[in-house]
Formats: C-alpha cells, structure tokens, sequence
C-alpha cells in the first residue's frame, strides 16, 4: 500500500480548506413580519398658472413607469447563484393570503459576489427628491411547476432586496461557498381555477437600476444582469383554488 506523506497531506488541507470555511451561512435576514419602505419620492407637479389674456404657462400632472433592458447570458461567467427553498409554509396555500418562505442564496461560482440585502428602498434614495440615483436589486422568486410538471410563467411571486455603495451596510459579499437566508412573505399572481399539486421552485433576477424623478412622477430603468443560475430542488405544494380564498385556515 502506498502511504501519502504528511508533507502532501498538508498541501491538500492547505489546498482544501479555505473552502471548507467559506462554507458557511453569512447572514439571516427576516422580514416577514415588516413592511418594507419602497416608496420613492419625487418633485410635486407643475401647477398650471393663466394669467388673463395670456396663454397659460408650466405643466400640469405626472408620470411613473420604467423599463427592463435584457443582455445575454454567459456560460463561461464565473460568477454563479443557486436560490434554495428551505421551507414554505404552509403547504397548502390560499390565494387570499401571503405564505412564507425562507430562502437560501448560495454563491455557487468561483469568485465573489456583491448582492443587496436590504428590504428598504426608500433609505436609499438621496435627500435631495430630484436627483437620480443607482441602486441593485436581487429579487427572491418562487416560481410554480404545476403537474405535470411545466413551468407557468405568470404563476410565480417574489421579494426584493435592494442595495448602495453610498450605504454600504445595504451590501454584502458572499465568497464562493457562502449563503445568506431570508425569511419573507409572499404571494403568487394568476391563481388556477382549481386545486392542483404543484412544485415550487427558487429563480433569482439581479438588476442594476437608475431612478430617475420627475415633477409629478417617476422613470425606473433596470438591467439585468446574468450570472450562472444554478439548479436547485423543488418543493412540492397544493394551491387552492380562489373560491376557497375565504375558508378558514387549517
């Protein structure tokens, strides 16, 4: 039998492990019992002043909207994220009603990553209501696989975590093994018509985002970003069906 010397055993714990002890949850983050401030706020609108016998002047009313600019994905990123459905709760979901879940982001990649962990936008905006500011966001989603098992894409809800350099408690960096978890309130949109046995799966969007005021209004430009997603399990669920959205809970 060959022996392995205790000089090549210490190059492979020296090799080995730093992963080891990244391996490790690095935050826990629970908002299920707030309500996050994500209300911007932006310059009043412009009042319409007539004078008499003149044409009127300024502008009257306001806008809100934003916009979503897509890139491609890149295998080769090294930067990768894997969204985990630890538990969900309860199981058997009415749609009148948010449910929890508690999610576990894991840094799947090769390198670090950067991620907001904030649920609070409003803290982010500047004093000042008319200037833009940059901010990333990392939404959380549960994405629903009704049986058999196919993605429906408008069945899905989420929670959002924002971020800021200029507010660096607002950040985080997760090293290639580590994770943070989050324990929200959800609810999904475009409930079935009836019970079905569904599977509940973890997605992630990650944007780099502009807010932009204007008197009487708001613009939102958002782009996505595309690190590596990294499959992970699914948990089985019942969704009850909207008439049953008043029946008292189990």
């Amino acid at each position: 039998m060959r022996l392995i010397s205790v000089r090549g055993v210490i190059l492979f714990l020296g090799l080995v492990w730093p992963g080891v002890l990244a391996a490790q949850e690095v935050k826990y983050i629970d908002i299920s019992s707030v309500v996050p401030r994500i209300e911007l706020r932006h310059p009043p609108a412009l009042h319409l002043e007539c004078k008499q016998g003149t044409n009127c002047i300024g502008v009257g009313g306001g806008s809100g909207g934003g916009g979503v600019s897509d890139g491609a994905p890149d295998q080769r990123d090294p930067r990768a994220l894997g969204i985990y459905l630890m538990r969900i709760t309860p199981i058997e979901i009415n749609p009148a009603e948010p449910f929890q879940v508690e999610f576990k982001v894991l840094n799947t990649g090769t390198v670090p990553m950067e991620l907001p962990v904030s649920p609070d936008l409003a803290d982010l905006q500047p004093g000042d209501e008319s200037v833009a500011f940059n901010y990333p966001s990392l939404v959380l989603v549960v994405r629903a696989e009704v049986e058999p098992q196919r993605p429906e894409a408008s069945c899905a809800g989420y929670v959002e975590l924002f971020g800021s350099a200029d507010h660096p408690e607002t950040m985080m960096v997760l090293r290639p093994g580590e994770w943070i978890r989050v324990n929200a309130n959800v609810k999904i949109s475009n409930w079935p018509p009836e019970t079905k046995s569904a599977r509940f799966r973890g997605e992630f969007w990650l944007r780099k985002n502009t807010f932009h005021p204007v008197p009487g209004g708001q613009f939102t430009e958002a782009h996505n970003a595309y690190p590596n997603s990294t499959p992970t399990p699914a948990l089985p669920v019942r969704l009850l069906p909207a008439d049953n959205s008043e029946l008292p809970k189990k």
